[in-house]
């Protein structure tokens, strides 16, 4: 089960490190080549499916951590599976609520702590997937 866990952790991991690196790079795209008009919209429309490749790759992580009993391991994919629930169900619709309300200070305080938040998880998930990679997990 160890080894199962270490291909399942280092997999995972590395998904999501990939993912978490390419989203950042895939909107500033959309918004640097797209009318404003249709890239907002378009980004919008793929938080969902970014917040479910999120779930998908850290609980496999985690899932892997757990079988190799990796404890300290854990805690990244863990807290990361969490704060993509709270980000989705509860602070993406709060920002919506915002920019629909015209409230743009809220908006960018809510958007400037997301974005801190993707990176310092993205930071947190390299090192754990450095030291899972290494062995040294």
């Amino acid at each position: 089960m160890r080894r199962l866990g270490g291909i399942l952790s280092v997999t995972g991991l590395g998904l999501l490190a990939g993912g978490m690196l390419l989203f950042p790079l895939f909107t500033y795209l959309a918004f640097a080549r797209l009318p404003l008009a249709v890239a907002g919209p378009f980004v919008k429309g793929c938080f969902p499916s970014y917040y479910g490749f999120m779930l998908v790759t850290s609980g496999l992580a985690l899932i892997g951590c757990l079988l190799r009993h990796a404890p300290w391991a854990t805690i990244v994919p863990g807290l990361t599976f969490a704060a993509t629930i709270w980000a989705w169900f509860w602070l993406i619709p709060l920002l919506n609520a915002y920019q629909a309300a015209g409230n743009t200070a809220a908006f960018n305080r809510g958007h400037t702590i997301s974005i801190w938040m993707d990176g310092i998880e993205f930071l947190a998930v390299l090192a754990v997937l450095i030291r899972e990679g290494a062995g040294l997990g």
